[in-house]
């Protein structure tokens, strides 16, 4: 057991089944949500057959007091057997404890079976969207993705505690109860079986008509659970341009039509439920008739009818809660294809099928006729976000990247840290295509400090410290101090151990940017990629981050996407971007001799004027 930065103890989060949800298996099972369920139990199973095998002895258990009551009325009250007295009564109170004791087993087993395959349910989506790249999450609503992942599975969990037994309960005792029935008096219990086609028909009919409706509450609240999603993340904004309003009025529209979507689904069941309840209790009608009538003439005794009339209530209870029954197997069943459809989403950027490359990278980066477009195909409203790209940079190099918004710059460090796959071409690390690396250790290799800085809720030193969790106090420092971070972090109230709040609110930009940057080197990579990292600080911030790259993580290769020209002009290599192709290469003193688009570039950012002598 290790303990965290906080000293608390902690343990490596492990599924407790395995591996959880092979993601490869849910295929098959894509609308056949009642087979996925079964293979979702997996090692469940044998805990849950024996709630299942528990819960039928109590339903069986449930009609012996009925019966007992009629041989109490024949054998004791009419036949004067007063010795059976005490064993009749001992049953009547002995069967329902008994039974009640036998509840509390096979609800603990299905509960335990529902909460342990959920666990393993919520263990395999987490790691499903772990697994799911950029291409993914560049179209998914987040709020969509949270309802899969809660209330669909919540959804799911409830139909293992409780729909299942409950469903197979009612068949079973409505079966049992039949035929015991006919056993008593046939012409009776077929008097009563005859209300049962009708009972059956409207099920159906409520299951077909209650399944989309279903779907359509499920989509609604995705879209609510979206809006609430984005406008929680996106506060600042909607207050900052007065937004307020308008945005509680676009919320109260999805709210009404999640509203309009469950009262839908609620008047579909009402008009089935009262039908189905009322035949049901018209059951008694049959029986008080042509029961009183059997007694009358001597073919069935007094004791047979009480039985039948006891019976007949476990016979109906099921035909009345058959319509919810159906109203709760449609809401799972709308559920479970939901997370189906999340879970058979395949990952774009898998590992090679041997493993991969895992040796040590040196870090020569070399793109070799690099294409990429964003979506399925390419075309006029579509174009390549990159077209043909070829350079080299060699170890230790430098590689400055420069170019107007949606030059392709950030699209080109993505490639390289195999955030996305080149749609034609290679991006070359040492010699090796990045698609014959083990992805661990390619990302390992190659540190990122992303455009859209991202921090998480934790200490400072958590966040310098998530890609290395192991690491030594004073690696974090020497990163800290490289960013130019170290300074302000003892600033704060508890200095490294100060709980920033989510994505580092109550930091600066350019103070995120740093602790972000320290994060990246504090894992030592052989290739940094900085992302336009220092935009945000000042020049001489930047120059002191520059010098300390230089002094204490020199040697390594790296690539600087930048806006400002002092950010690469001490770079080996210049690449200036346009319309996704490199259209010019050099040093600073020879991309500015030139006296192409970047020394229009380094003029305009120097003040100088178009005659003004350049250096």
């Amino acid at each position: 057991m290790k303990e965290d930065r906080t000293g608390k103890s902690k343990r490596r989060a492990r599924p407790l089944y395995g591996e959880g949800v092979e993601h490869a298996t849910c295929g098959p099972y894509l609308g056949h949500p009642y087979r996925w369920f079964w293979a979702l139990l997996g090692p469940m199973r044998p805990r849950y057959l024996t709630g299942i095998a528990l819960d039928l002895v109590s339903v069986a258990a449930s009609m012996v007091p009925a019966i007992v009551i009629g041989h109490l009325v024949d054998d004791v009250l009419n036949g004067g057997r007063l010795d059976l007295l005490p064993l009749y009564l001992s049953l009547i109170v002995v069967v329902p404890l008994a039974r009640a004791l036998v509840g509390l087993l096979y609800r603990y087993f299905f509960e335990t079976s529902s909460q342990d395959a959920t666990l393993r349910l919520r263990t395999g989506l987490y790691r499903h969207l772990q697994d799911l790249d950029a291409s993914f999450y560049d179209s998914a609503d987040t709020g969509d993705v949270m309802a899969r992942a809660t209330g669909d599975l919540d959804m799911v969990r409830h139909f293992i505690a409780y729909t299942v037994y409950a469903s197979a309960e009612n068949v079973v005792l409505f079966v049992a109860g039949l035929a015991y029935l006919f056993s008593v008096d046939w012409m009776l219990a077929l008097c009563a079986a005859a209300i049962a086609p009708f009972i059956l028909f409207l099920t159906v009919k409520l299951g077909k008509e209650v399944r989309p409706a279903f779907s359509e509450v499920r989509g609604q609240f995705a879209k609510l659970n979206t809006k609430v999603q984005q406008n929680i993340g996106g506060h600042r904004v909607v207050r900052a341009f007065a937004r307020k309003d308008f945005e509680t009025d676009r919320f109260e529209e999805d709210n009404d039509a999640y509203r309009k979507a469950n009262v839908a689904s609620s008047a579909i069941w009402q008009k089935y439920f009262p039908w189905i309840d009322g035949l049901s209790g018209f059951l008694t009608v049959p029986v008080i008739l042509v029961g009183g009538w059997l007694v009358m003439s001597g073919r069935m005794s007094l004791g047979g009818l009480v039985t039948f009339s006891g019976l007949l209530f476990v016979v109906g209870n099921p035909m009345r809660t058959s319509g919810w029954l159906m109203n709760e197997v449609q809401r799972f069943s709308a559920s479970a294809e939901k997370i189906l459809e999340l879970l058979i989403v395949p990952p774009k950027i898998t590992n090679p099928a041997d493993g991969g490359y895992r040796g040590p990278v040196e870090g020569r980066v070399e793109f070799d006729g690099v294409s990429f477009a964003y979506g399925e195909k390419t075309s006029e409203s579509t174009p390549e976000a990159l077209h043909r790209v070829s350079f080299a940079a060699e170890p230790g190099w430098t590689v400055g990247i420069l170019g107007e918004t949606g030059s392709g710059k950030t699209t080109l460090v993505q490639l390289l840290s195999r955030f996305r796959d080149p749609t034609a071409g290679a991006v070359r690390i040492d010699g090796r295509d990045l698609r014959r690396f083990d992805l661990a250790t390619l990302r390992r290799s190659v540190g990122v400090v992303l455009q859209d800085v991202f921090l998480f809720s934790d200490t400072i030193e958590g966040n310098i410290a998530f890609g290395v969790p192991d690491a030594h106090e004073e690696a974090l420092f020497q990163a800290a101090r490289a960013a130019d971070a170290d300074g302000f972090i003892r600033r704060t109230p508890e200095s490294y151990q100060t709980i920033i709040g989510e994505r580092g609110v109550g930091l600066s930009g350019g103070q995120r940017q740093r602790i972000a940057l320290a994060r990246a080197l504090a894992t030592d990579p052989r290739i940094l990629v900085l992302d336009d990292t220092t935009s945000a600080v000042d020049m001489e911030t930047e120059a002191a981050i520059q010098d300390a790259l230089q002094r204490d993580y020199g040697g390594r290769t790296v690539f600087v996407v930048a806006s400002r020209i002092s950010s690469v002009r001490h770079a080996d290599l210049i690449l200036v971007m346009q319309d996704g192709e490199v259209a010019e290469r050099g040093t600073h003193a020879e991309l500015v001799a030139r006296g192409g688009l970047y020394a229009d570039i380094f003029r305009t950012q120097a003040g100088l004027d178009d005659g003004a002598g350049v250096a």
